[in-house]
């Protein structure tokens, strides 16, 4: 009997595994690392994905607990939807994403590794600066300061992960034309030809 009982439970294993094998893994638009706090920012979607491939009743998790603002009580928190993205409040990584439905998890998303916000003395050409920030909407022009060589590839982003602006600078100081982009909060990222990232926050008023 112990061995029927033991085979059953195994079947309902693979039963449940099966399930959860057909995942949708959601794409990371970027992040913000956080530096105080829960003051990081983490975008990725589509937020649609999550009911076309998951049967209900649905729950989600972020784990390890703590990693995103709210979830240190363990229970699901209200996702901040903008548009077709979900938008968190990071507070630490890594940090995943688990939606799970009746068939099991379903839906996986990977905050990685921090994106560096500061260079090693090593590098001593990798660095960069902005300004003004706020950017005035009379003279809507963001100056790049750098000492980087070679070329720069620039985009800047809204807070749904939608590029803006897409350019390649060459080397030093360098001026972004904002003035078809209306007032609010965005993300600048900075990249060189060896994949080396900054990024930036900054408003446009």
């Amino acid at each position: 009997m112990k061995r029927f009982r033991s085979l059953a439970v195994l079947l309902v294993l693979a039963l449940f595994m099966g399930g959860a094998t057909a995942q949708t893994t959601l794409t990371t638009y970027y992040v913000i690392p956080p530096t105080n706090g829960c003051d990081g920012v983490w975008a990725f979607g589509p937020y649609s994905a999550l009911w076309s491939t998951c049967s209900g009743p649905y729950t989600w998790f972020f784990d390890p607990p703590g990693c995103v603002d709210g979830s240190q009580w363990g229970q699901p928190i209200p996702l901040n939807v903008v548009g077709d993205t979900i938008l968190m409040d990071l507070c630490s990584q890594p940090c995943d994403f688990l939606f799970y439905a009746d068939t099991g998890l379903c839906v996986v998303c990977i905050c990685g590794p921090l994106i560096p916000t500061t260079v090693a003395d090593a590098d001593p050409g990798i660095d960069l600066s902005i300004g003004p920030n706020p950017v005035p909407a009379s003279a809507p022009t963001l100056q790049l300061r750098t000492t980087w060589s070679g070329p720069l590839f620039v985009q800047v982003l809204d807070l749904a992960g939608l590029s803006l602006v897409q350019v390649t600078v060459q080397d030093g100081p360098a001026e972004l034309d904002l003035s078809s982009i209306p007032a609010g909060a965005y993300l600048l990222l900075v990249r060189d030809e060896r994949g080396r990232m900054r990024t930036h926050r900054f408003g446009i008023e």
